[in-house]
């Protein structure tokens, strides 16, 4: 009987772990105090409202691309406007969604088509790998 729930521990502390990995955030999320962050590296940032159709519309998308920013070396993230109104201020942010391309702190607003593969595509051709 000890030896059946020892094993059941083992397998719900690897189901646990399995969960926390792969329950990871991919998307991150940017506000005044960590916005910093999107100065160093490669990122593809989104700015949406929580409201707006056309951001809902992308949601899903968004997090598939995100899912595969590891193996791009990039970062993805997420600017909720509605509850960091100065950063939509900061980067002129007109029309919801907007995305940014960022590289070490430069900033060049991404108009390309809205989903996964074209992400993808316009990344892997910055970094010359198309």
């Amino acid at each position: 009987m000890a030896c059946g729930k020892v094993t059941f521990c083992i397998i719900f502390v690897v189901f646990c772990a399995f969960l926390n990995v792969n329950g990871q955030k991919t998307v991150i999320e940017l506000n005044e105090d960590n916005w910093g962050e999107i100065l160093k590296g490669e990122w593809m940032v989104e700015f949406y409202a929580p409201w707006c159709p056309a951001c809902k519309a992308l949601e899903q998308k968004w997090r598939e691309f995100a899912e595969l920013s590891p193996g791009l070396g990039i970062k993805v993230g997420a600017v909720d406007v509605t509850s960091s109104p100065g950063l939509s201020g900061r980067f002129m942010v007109t029309a919801l969604p907007t995305i940014f391309h960022v590289i070490n702190g430069e900033f060049r607003q991404y108009k390309g088509s809205r989903d996964k593969d074209s992400f993808t595509f316009f990344i892997e051709e910055k970094n010359g790998k198309k």
